[in-house]
């Protein structure tokens, strides 16, 4: 059994961000990440996470810092 990894509905996270009136540097301080992690899980790309899990937990935090259920968020 093979365990996909859900899409990542970047575009939710970055509305309910701005309902939450969070700036990208705001929440990133907010969840102890980087500017570049929280901008690649709004609009896509790959580069400042190690393997496709790592992003995946680390949107799930960011979901979780929004008072979201995952989903709303996630496309599985």
């Amino acid at each position: 059994m093979t365990n996909k990894i859900p899409n990542i509905l970047g575009d939710q996270l970055k509305d309910a961000r701005e309902k939450a009136g969070l700036s990208l540097e705001a929440l990133a301080k907010k969840a102890s990440l980087s500017f570049k992690q929280l901008e690649e899980i709004e609009n896509g790309g790959d580069s400042f996470f190690y393997t496709p899990a790592i992003k995946l937990i680390t949107a799930k935090k960011i979901g979780k810092v929004l008072g979201l259920n995952e989903d709303e968020f996630l496309e599985r």
